[in-house]
Parts: C-alpha cells; structure tokens; sequence
C-alpha cells in the first residue's frame, strides 16, 4: 500500500474527488484498483471511496473496496456490520460505507 491522492476532477465541487485530511484514514490503494478507505466525516463510519468521480464501479473494483473494506469494519464493529451504499448526499461519486448493525436489528 502506498499514498496515493485521488486527483482532482472536473468536477470540482465533489468532496470526495479530493478529499480533505480531516477524519481517519485507514488505506489507500493504487493498484489494482485507486480508492481511499476513510471514515465519512458525516457519520463518522469507514467508508471506500473509489478513484474516480462516476457514480458506479466495476465489479472488480467493487469486490476489492468490499474486500479492504471489510478488514476496517472487522475491526471497528466487532457486534456485526453492513455494506451501505446508498449514496444520499453525493450520488454521482461511488463511495461504500460499512455501518454498525444497530442493537434493534436482526443479524442476518
């Protein structure tokens, strides 16, 4: 693994083309696949953030963010966890959260 930035898009509002160093960052990757895993500075939960601004991935880079992902939430929610990748706040960059499973919820 080694540092390397997402690169600035031309879309240059999106937060997540460049994002700031202000929350946990846990890895980056540049190959196979370039993505960040940082923790959202919304709900303070990791999430995978692919290297590029377009709003879905491959199933190669899906199945890598899940897989490092999943180290993180391992780690973090030792009670259990799940993908989320409905992106509300910004739809059109692909990003992954793994949240908590809540204390309400069945497990699967």
């Amino acid at each position: 693994m080694r540092a390397v930035p997402l690169g600035i898009s031309s879309v240059s509002a999106c937060e997540l083309c460049a994002p700031a160093r202000t929350t946990t960052w846990h890895a980056e990757f540049d190959a196979p696949y370039r993505f960040v895993i940082i923790d959202c500075d919304s709900c303070d939960v990791p999430m995978a953030v692919l290297g590029e601004h377009r709003p879905a991935p491959t199933e190669g880079e899906r199945a890598a963010l899940q897989r490092e992902l999943a180290k993180i939430a391992d780690a973090k929610f030792p009670g259990g966890w799940f993908f989320d990748d409905h992106m509300r706040q910004i739809p059109d960059h692909y990003h992954l959260h793994a949240r908590p499973y809540p204390s309400w919820a069945p497990r699967r």
